[in-house]
């Protein structure tokens, strides 16, 4: 299993604003329901019914690939039929900053080409090219949950146009973050995700 240049960045996010968080309420030894949240609030984690499931499933991974130092407030203890509890503690600033070669999985480990700050900016310039794309104002054949989807993620359930589609792509060989890209198209990370796939990236 790999560690991409999206889950690095992904880490590295859910790292400062784990500590940010633990910090701000004054506390150690949260558990994942606790901070998810959070994090959830924040645009880090994707949101779901189960209190962060998708959230352990990424931690869980970085524990595979040997690679949860990217997250050094995460420490996890074994319990009855393989599952993990994942807890969070603070760490000092210097802790907060693990360099590639310390990972332990350097070669798996592909280090973002672009910063956070630049994608941002990059999705700022790009979000009118979005907010003119099709959009139906009809929405009384949607379910209660796919209209709460809604209020998390404005465009779900939208029609995929080629337009849509052409700008996802230019986004994702700009920036490379599935998360960024699921930001400016206002859609969830993992339909995101799948569409790439299915556009061959």
């Amino acid at each position: 299993m790999d560690i991409s240049h999206e889950d690095f960045q992904r880490a590295r996010r859910i790292s400062r604003a784990v500590q940010d968080y633990l910090n701000a309420i004054n506390r150690d030894g949260l558990r994942s329901t606790d901070v998810y949240p959070y994090l959830a609030r924040q645009g880090l984690v994707e949101k779901d019914r189960h209190q962060g499931v998708h959230f352990r499933k990424f931690l869980r991974k970085l524990k595979d690939c040997n690679a949860l130092q990217l997250i050094p407030q995460c420490t996890y203890r074994p319990t009855a039929h393989h599952a993990v509890e994942w807890y969070f503690y603070r760490v000092s600033d210097d802790s907060q900053q693990p360099q590639q070669s310390d990972l332990g999985v350097a070669s798996a480990v592909r280090v973002p080409i672009i910063s956070e700050e630049e994608a941002d900016r990059l999705i700022a310039l790009a979000r009118p090219h979005v907010e003119a794309l099709p959009k139906q104002a009809d929405t009384d054949n949607y379910t209660p949950q796919q209209l709460a989807t809604r209020k998390n993620y404005p465009r779900a359930y939208e029609r995929w146009t080629p337009r849509e589609i052409e700008i996802m792509t230019r986004a994702f060989r700009k920036f490379g973050s599935v998360d960024k890209v699921a930001t400016l198209l206002e859609r969830q990370p993992s339909i995101v995700k799948r569409r790439l796939r299915e556009s061959g990236l």
